[in-house]
C-alpha cells in the first residue's frame, strides 16, 4: 500500500521538471511521473545584470502551466514548485514568480544555492540505484550553477553551488553558439 503522492515542480535554468512520487510503508519512494520540458527560461543570465526574458519567462510558465496539468491527473497529496539558479539570480526573479502564482495559483520555494546542493544530495541518496555507494562526488552541471557534493558514509560531507552553469559560461565566453566549434587540425593533436 503506497502513501499519498507529492508531485515536485523544479524550475530550472534550462529545463523545468516535474516528479509524482509516493512512498511504500517501506519508506521506499516509487516515481509515478516523471517528464522534462526544456524551456530556457537562463537566456541572458550571464549579463552584469541578469534578466530573465520576456519569452523565457513566457516559456517558462507554459510548461509549469502544463506540468501541474500532468501532477493533477494523479492528484497527489501535495504540489511544490521550486526554482534555482536562473530565477534565483535574475533581477526580475520575483517578476516571474509572481506570475508563476497569477497563472496557476502556486508560490515557487526559491532555493538557495546551498539549498540546492542540499536537496541534490538528498534526493541522490533516496535513489535505490545508487544504494550500493558510500564515499563519492556528485557535479551536477545546470544551465546556471554547477553543484559540487562529496558523499562519506553516504551522508552529504561538503556541498557548495557555484555560478559556473552550462548556460552562464556559453553566454560569457562563446561569441556565437550557434556556430559550430571547428575540428582540430591533425598537428593540433
Amino acid at each position: 500500500m503506497s502513501g499519498p503522492s507529492v508531485a515536485v515542480i523544479d524550475i530550472g535554468s534550462n529545463s523545468i521538471k516535474i516528479l509524482v512520487a509516493d512512498r511504500d510503508e517501506s519508506g521506499t519512494l516509487t516515481a509515478r511521473h516523471y517528464r522534462t520540458i526544456d524551456a530556457r527560461i537562463s537566456a541572458g543570465i550571464s549579463h552584469a545584470e541578469p534578466r530573465l526574458a520576456e519569452d523565457g519567462m513566457a516559456r517558462g510558465i507554459a510548461a509549469t502551466v502544463s506540468l501541474l496539468a500532468d501532477a493533477a491527473a494523479h492528484t497527489p497529496a501535495k504540489t511544490i514548485l521550486v526554482a534555482t539558479s536562473a530565477v534565483r539570480d535574475a533581477r526580475n526573479g520575483a517578476d516571474f514568480i509572481a506570475r508563476v502564482l497569477a497563472a496557476t495559483g502556486h508560490t515557487i520555494r526559491l532555493l538557495s544555492g546551498d539549498e540546492e546542493a542540499n536537496l541534490i544530495g538528498r534526493g541522490l541518496t533516496c535513489d535505490p540505484a545508487l544504494a550500493q555507494l558510500r564515499d563519492f562526488y556528485v557535479f551536477d552541471l545546470g544551465g546556471g550553477s554547477l553543484e559540487c557534493l562529496a558523499f562519506r558514509d553516504r551522508r552529504i560531507a561538503q556541498a557548495v553551488s557555484l555560478p559556473l552553469g552550462c548556460v552562464r559560461l556559453t553566454e560569457k565566453f562563446i561569441a556565437d553558439s550557434s556556430v559550430p566549434f571547428a575540428e582540430p587540425a591533425a598537428t593540433d593533436i
